[in-house]
Order: structure tokens, then sequence, then C-alpha cells
């Protein structure tokens, strides 16, 4: 005779495994989420990274200019008397003492921040790998009797791919005096 109390307290029944089975299921799957929210959590924290990094070397090498321009006393790049030209809402045009007194502008084209050091010699400042969506320039201060120091503020939109947009603002006063001359 078979005795039935080892069978019964060697094996599960089929009720328990479903039961295992549907808490393995959901811890699974709740596990599977947890880790494909944390990719992409980790993916916009590397594209604003990206974005970031980008954006504060433009906007370091656009201040760093703007800071030491001078004024244009003939009027050969901007109008005379002028220490900034507001081409456009996105581009702004200077005299660059860093740069032999080249006639240099920075400007947005095609969401890239670009610069033109000499007629035809354009440089990007930003990569294609993110996108600036908007860059506008205010200048107050610029004319010579307008009796204000040269000021310019820098606005920035820009984004990596499928990432959050970025704003950076940034404030920029002319190095030297705006005195009469």
């Amino acid at each position: 005779m078979i005795n039935n109390k080892l069978f019964k307290n060697k094996g599960f029944t089929l009720v328990e495994v479903l039961v295992a089975a549907t808490i393995f299921g959901i811890l699974m799957v709740a596990v599977t989420g947890l880790f494909i929210s944390t990719l992409r959590i980790e993916k916009n924290v590397l594209g604003s990274k990206k974005v970031l990094g980008q954006i504060s070397y433009a906007t370091e090498y656009m201040s760093r200019a703007l800071r030491m321009a001078s004024k244009d006393k003939v009027g050969t790049c901007i109008t005379s008397g002028s220490n900034y030209e507001s081409v456009s809402v996105n581009e702004i045009k200077f005299i660059n003492t860093l740069q032999n007194r080249n006639c240099q502008s920075f400007f947005l084209n095609k969401n890239q921040i670009q610069y033109e050091t000499s007629p035809g010699i354009i440089v990007a400042l930003t990569s294609p790998d993110i996108t600036v969506e908007n860059l506008k320039f205010e200048v107050s201060g610029e004319a010579q009797g307008d009796s204000l120091q040269p000021f310019v503020t820098i606005y920035i939109e820009a984004h990596a791919e499928n990432g959050p947009t970025l704003k950076v603002q940034t404030s920029i006063s002319q190095r030297n005096l705006d005195i009469s001359y």
C-alpha cells in the first residue's frame, strides 16, 4: 500500500504554482518598468548634459568676444560710433578686438549658433547633435550719444533629440568704458 501522506508533502498543487507564477510575473513587470524608466531618465540627463556643455561653450565664446568688442569709429563694419549693431533679433555684428579687429557676427542658422569672422568664413559654435530653437540678442547702449555703457543680453533655447528644452540667458557689458572720442 502507498502512503498518501508522503505524496502530499512532496509536491505543489496547480493553484500554488499559478499563484507563484502570477506573483513572479507581476514582480518582473514592475522591475522591467522601473528599469525602462531609469534608462529614459538617464537618456534625458545625458541629452541635457550634452546641450548644456555646448551652450555653455557657445555662451562663453560669445561673451568673451562681445565683452572685448570695440567701437567702429569710421563705419567699416557697423554704424559709425557704435559698439554693436543688431542686424536682426537673432544676429549681432561688432568689431572683435580679440581677432585682429575683424568684423564679426553671431547668428542662428539651420538650428546652429554660428559666427562669421570675415566675409564668407562661417564657423559653427554648436554641433548638429543639438537643436538651437531660439537665439536672441537684446542690445542697449550701443550708440555713442546714448550715455549708457554697451550691454548685450543673450537668450538661447536648445535641446537634444527627444530631450528637454534648456533655456539659458546671460548678460554682457563691454569691458572698455564707452567714452566720447
